[in-house]
């Protein structure tokens, strides 16, 4: 089979890649957790960035961009600050103690003895090391992925740009055989792989290069408009830019001391490539974005919203790529089931959906092998499951759009955040819908099937749609519960964004 791919790197051999990354592009990955795919997306975006290879220290762009590709063959670069001096200010002291390295100990204390030196306590008996615990508990109050991580690759909440990080890796061998007290600081910072994706999996860049195929297809307003209103998303705290700026900044004093000839502020970050289908569905993704990014909303409430968001959408990528590459007749229903009748037709049904989701996601990936094949490539097959139907489940459960949380008959709901974004994505701010109109739009975006009518063009079971009645009336009541709905009469119902932007 022919396999066309966004943007066309010259050289790139996509046939050299596994069978999940030929198919749903480079790399979608069952590690990297739910805010990963947004801070990772958000990085990108916030990076300077150019076609083709380019020396850094020249790069003038300020970044918080989407980018136009002016010449496909050339491969995308982006490039992040590592910021390691604030990395290990907010997380070195809070990760495992296994996990903590003597020589950042010894980094860390430096850094904290110099920001002393640079700080005024006025009219209080606190000293400045306290000062300083208070600033490390500020930052990390905004903790977004902590767990068991090594303090290099914990997340925090992206409310401001500064604080947005890059992927870094540490080990035993490059924190202890290679380093010493005696080396400069710029090589204690320089001994991580920056350059391995393991928890920013590329998940991230993936999304980024599908929002720029929906930019090419809507009008051109929006490319300005999306930058504008996803920057104002990530400065909504400016003074946690303006600390996070003197901490790093300060650190680079240390780092950029007068006989050292060498800067580090700068990584060179390439982008891989996607499926060419993506674009097909990657108009509503922009427009989905904007609406919500246009929403008045409290900037905690819009960064999980956007993340939830993300994940609906990689999501509808992948099915809507299985059915592409399957041949199917009809795009992959997403059936919601909102009742609690365990033996109705619509349960049986939205679990026979999902079941059937998941088993084409994952027989996508056989298309890239020759039948007499198969057997032999096996193993990577069984691999590829984590990646695609495995990863859906995932995400799925992690925003609860696949219950149950654990345990059999998987199928697709609703709860009342999922419900909350489809009304925000598909109705612009301030504006209202008839209750049939916007089914048709969610079925229209997502192929959701709630009610009858949106039954009736997948099913032949005539004798199925009554019970999709029943389904569709809880759907009212929840909206009505979530404030979006209104009663026009007995038989018109209107729903309605009211995040005015």
């Amino acid at each position: 089979m022919t396999l066309e791919f966004f943007p066309k790197y010259k050289g790139y051999d996509l046939q050299a890649q596994n069978p999940q990354i030929q198919i749903y592009g480079h790399r979608i990955y069952k590690d990297q957790t739910l805010y990963e795919y947004l801070l990772e997306f958000l990085l990108v975006f916030v990076s300077p960035k150019s076609e083709g290879a380019t020396d850094y220290e020249k790069i003038k762009s300020d970044g918080f961009y989407f980018n136009k590709i002016e010449d496909e063959t050339k491969r995308l670069h982006y490039y992040p600050a590592p910021k390691m001096g604030l990395k290990r200010f907010i997380f070195f002291n809070r990760s495992d103690q296994e996990k903590r390295f003597e020589i950042d100990r010894y980094a860390l204390e430096h850094h904290r003895e110099h920001l002393k030196q640079t700080i005024q306590i006025e009219g209080s008996s606190y000293d400045k090391d306290f000062a300083l615990d208070i600033l490390q508990d500020l930052f990390y109050g905004y903790n977004a992925i902590i767990g068991k991580r090594s303090w290099f690759a914990q997340s925090l909440l992206p409310l401001a740009p500064e604080i947005i990080f890059s992927e870094s890796i540490g080990n035993k061998k490059t924190r202890t055989e290679n380093l010493s007290k005696e080396d400069s600081f710029l090589s204690i910072d320089r001994e991580f792989n920056f350059s391995q994706h393991m928890f920013m999996a590329r998940g991230g860049e993936v999304y980024y290069l599908h929002v720029l195929q929906g930019l090419n297809k809507v009008n051109n307003d929006y490319r300005d408009q999306l930058s504008e209103k996803l920057k104002e998303m990530i400065m909504s705290i400016p003074q946690l830019s303006a600390l996070a700026n003197y901490i790093q900044d300060e650190w680079e004093d240390v780092v950029d001391a007068p006989d050292n000839e060498h800067r580090f502020h700068y990584l060179d970050k390439t982008m891989e490539v996607i499926p060419k289908d993506y674009e097909n569905v990657a108009h509503y993704t922009v427009e989905e974005l904007h609406n919500l990014l246009c929403s008045e909303l409290d900037a905690f409430e819009k960064v999980e919203l956007v993340g939830n968001l993300l994940a609906i959408q990689i999501i509808r990528m992948m099915t809507y790529r299985s059915t592409t590459v399957l041949n199917l007749k009809h795009r992959q229903a997403w059936v919601i089931d909102l009742t609690k009748n365990t033996q109705g037709s619509i349960r049986k049904k939205a679990v026979q959906g999902y079941q059937q989701l998941e088993e084409n996601v994952f027989r996508a990936i056989y298309r890239v092998y020759d039948e007499e094949m198969a057997e032999t490539k096996k193993n990577a097959l069984q691999d590829a499951a984590k990646d695609t139907s495995l990863l859906i489940r995932k995400l799925g459960k992690d925003i609860g759009l696949v219950i149950p949380p654990t345990g059999g008959t998987m199928r697709m709901s609703l709860n009342e955040n999922l419900v909350k974004i489809l009304v925000l994505t598909l109705i612009k701010p301030g504006e209202r819908l008839l209750f049939t109109t916007f089914l048709r739009l969610c079925h229209e975006h997502y192929n959701i099937v709630i009610g009858p009518k949106e039954a009736e063009q997948h099913f032949e079971e005539i004798s199925y749609l009554n019970d999709f009645n029943e389904n569709e009336r809880i759907f009212l009541e929840i909206l009505r519960n979530c404030g979006f709905l209104r009663n026009l009469s007995d038989a018109t119902s209107i729903v309605e964004n009211p995040f005015k932007g």
